[in-house]
């Protein structure tokens, strides 16, 4: 499966359902050339995901960490964790990605599999991810496991779901053998930061086509302005109006394939009041012009 998009809610929160309530887990294959964006956006979800490098290098930014992958290489984003994900030099690479709710391998919830082997892990305030090479034995193990998920979910042969699920648990087994020492002492605990920016964007999300200032985001968060900046730049590795701007880019280029308006109406509809400086920052996060945007998708 892949995806052009990552549709997300005002605080980040990804939108997509992963997997089904019988079967809850989804495998996608993330060829950066189809993102709309090129790239896939800051977001998080509730569901654990593992990823693995097919072609290229990709870059994981996970809240103040950049982690770059090569091919055969992995890593495990740990659940309500903000992540974004991008090319390293060009847009051709390529990965594959399984995101799954814990109850595939937990069953119930507050079942004995749950409350012993998943929740130290998912709670843990100091598992934010795990790189995983293919140098390390345990690892290398996760990645075949992810590798024979892959094949199965493309081939779809008789029961495949349990076998699946059975790859899953063996993975889930290896990783949590390794780490349970790391995550004994620990406690679930949303860092300050990552509560200030999640406030903040909602309120940039919301009022993203105004006059924003830096005072109204940092006011939105309940912080100073320098602080405002400095939280920005520890979970999202940008500053507040570096992310705005990307913001109001991303919601132009979904005007131009979805509307007919004219750029110039879409520029003043998204916050910016010159059209010369629109297609200066359009062209600064896309690649392209906005009408050569609009003109490469119809």
């Amino acid at each position: 499966m892949q995806i052009s998009k990552i549709e997300v809610t005002e605080n980040l929160q990804e939108t997509t359902k992963h997997g089904s309530y019988d079967f809850p887990m989804a495998i996608y294959t993330d060829k950066f050339n189809l993102f709309e964006d090129g790239h896939i956006r800051w977001h998080w979800h509730k569901e654990l995901q593992f990823s693995y490098v097919l072609c290229d290098k990709v870059v994981f930014f996970i809240e103040n960490q950049k982690i770059i992958l090569e091919p055969g290489e992995g890593i495990m984003v740990n659940s309500n964790i903000l992540h974004q994900i991008k090319p390293y030099n060009n847009n051709n690479c390529m990965m594959f990605s399984i995101v799954f709710d814990p109850t595939l391998i937990g069953g119930t919830q507050q079942s004995l599999i749950e409350k012993k082997y998943l929740n130290p892990i998912i709670e843990s305030s100091n598992l934010k991810f795990i790189y995983l090479k293919p140098t390390v034995q345990w690892q290398k193990n996760i990645l075949k496991y992810l590798e024979e998920v892959f094949f199965l979910s493309n081939q779809k042969t008789y029961g495949y779901e349990l076998e699946m699920r059975n790859f899953m648990s063996s993975l889930w087994l290896n990783l949590i053998k390794e780490v349970k020492e790391e995550i004994k002492d620990s406690t679930s605990a949303v860092s300050h930061d990552e509560e200030r920016v999640k406030s903040a964007l909602q309120y940039i999300h919301k009022y993203y086509s105004d006059n924003i200032l830096l005072d109204n985001i940092a006011r939105a968060a309940n912080i100073s302005k320098s602080e405002c900046c400095r939280s920005f730049k520890r979970i999202l590795r940008v500053t507040p109006f570096e992310y705005l701007m990307e913001y109001r880019i991303s919601k132009a280029s979904e005007q131009l394939l979805k509307s007919k308006e004219s750029i110039s109406n879409i520029a003043f509809n998204v916050g910016f009041n010159g059209i010369s400086y629109f297609g200066k920052v359009f062209k600064k996060y896309m690649n392209c012009t906005p009408s050569e945007y609009r003109n490469k998708h119809f």
